[in-house]
């Protein structure tokens, strides 16, 4: 059984932020005015509104872990414009240490990201890493 265009398009992102490649991310996989939610109180919340705000975001997120902060996708699910991933996010920050579960969710338009939710499992520790 092949995957699910959606699901391919979700796991591309990762493998793009897993290599640095926000070249790709930002060419090829995300739409212009592309939208990401960020749930929380932490100094990384909000919604970060097209591709430039993003980017900018991923970067801080890189910066900020000096690099360690991986996304690990465990399972996909994809719908006709959607796609679900259930993944360990995990990074170093501080002396600190990010374990964490949770879910992102992605909206999917003609071939490209437009809007991503993240759903973590424990909100408070997110928000405590990167404080």
């Amino acid at each position: 059984m092949s995957e699910h265009p959606n699901a391919i398009i979700a796991r591309e992102s990762y493998d793009a932020i897993a290599k640095g490649d926000f070249e790709h991310l930002g060419g090829d996989l995300l739409a212009d005015d592309v939208v990401f939610h960020v749930p929380g109180r932490g100094p990384l919340a909000g919604d970060y509104h097209g591709k430039e705000e993003v980017l900018r975001y991923l970067n801080q997120l890189t910066a900020m872990t000096q690099s360690t902060l991986r996304f690990e996708p465990e399972t996909f699910l994809a719908s006709d414009d959607r796609a679900a991933v259930i993944l360990r996010a995990q990074g170093e920050r501080g002396g600190q240490e990010m374990n964490d579960h949770g879910v992102h969710v992605f909206r999917i338009d003609n071939g490209k990201i437009s809007e991503r939710w993240s759903f973590p499992h424990d909100t408070y520790a997110v928000d405590a890493f990167f404080a």
